[in-house]
């Protein structure tokens, strides 16, 4: 497909009108190019649509829930993790060696030394502990830092010193000193980091979403910031997508802001295409897909 919406077949350059695919890789260019709205109304009219190889890790995404009813076989991408841990740790160290004060100085051309924090000896609480996760928990724990991972089922995990039940969140955000939420948005999780949530964390604590907006009562994130607890949020997602320009999300002092896109590096587009090469491999072989999604995860 071009970015004009003409679709040719093996290859050829003889544009083809009818477009019925069996099997549909969504990379990022089509989602994110000139054409998506072109790419996504044609997957979903394929009447033979058998496998779909999405780009992302959730499903949660109207287009992708609708995308995954057409289609007879979906299956996930979980390697943008690695992109996504490494912004952790951007945000991370940002604040805990004084990102924001070391600007603010420069700026106003002020020489003062900054007492700062390391990663080592740091204390993070990663909720949601999937492949996200497990990707900034194998980081953090080399740098020295000491990493507790909340999710439904406990056990060991890479990464992580000691893995808790999700029952326990209330308990274990006191002594942290990154909280970083990595989970799917759904009724159980829409708002959990509200005004509770907040009061719970230590005052000089870093909050981080790379999860989704929805996860997040903006409203109780903005006062808990001009209460002094936590210290300071790093988001990469927010509750409405493109964020509005009066959102005060855009220039609160104590918010870094990036526009969910955490996972797009060179990466994270080759790991991708590797990602639909081995399932393709698998699907030609007749052998079971990797990232499989149940069925009942597009129900409505």
């Amino acid at each position: 497909m071009t970015d004009e919406g003409r679709f040719y077949h093996a290859g050829s350059r003889v544009v083809t009108d009818k477009v019925e695919p069996e099997i549909v890789f969504g990379s990022l260019d089509c989602f994110f190019g000139p054409a998506a709205g072109t790419f996504v109304r044609t997957v979903m009219a394929s009447d033979r649509l058998d496998w779909f190889q999405s780009p992302a890790a959730g499903v949660d995404n109207a287009v992708l829930k609708g995308i995954g009813k057409a289609s007879k076989h979906y299956t996930t991408n979980h390697t943008q993790a690695e992109s996504m841990a490494e912004w952790a740790l951007w945000a991370a160290l940002d604040f805990l060696r004084e990102g924001p004060l070391h600007r603010a100085q420069q700026q106003a051309a002020e020489w003062k030394r900054v007492q700062s924090r390391e990663i080592a000896g740091s204390r993070w609480l990663i909720v949601g502990y999937g492949s996200i996760g497990e990707a900034v928990g194998k980081r953090v724990t080399a740098l020295g830092g000491h990493v507790t991972g909340l999710r439904r089922s406990p056990g060991p995990a890479p990464g992580a010193h000691e893995i808790l039940p999700s029952s326990v969140l209330m308990d274990e955000l006191p002594g942290a000193d990154v909280v970083l939420l990595s989970l799917p948005h759904t009724p159980e999780t829409e708002g959990m980091a509200g005004t509770d949530f907040f009061s719970k964390m230590k005052p000089d604590a870093l909050f981080m979403n790379l999860g989704r907006g929805a996860l997040v009562n903006e409203d109780a994130l903005i006062a808990a910031l001009d209460e002094g607890r936590p210290a300071y949020a790093a988001l990469d997602v927010t509750g409405v997508e493109p964020l509005p320009e009066e959102s005060p999300l855009w220039h609160h002092p104590k918010i870094m802001l990036t526009p969910h896109d955490s996972s797009q590096t060179t990466g994270t587009i080759l790991r991708a295409d590797g990602t639909f090469v081995d399932n393709l491999h698998r699907y030609l072989n007749g052998e079971p897909l990797r990232n499989l999604v149940d069925r009942k995860a597009f129900e409505d």
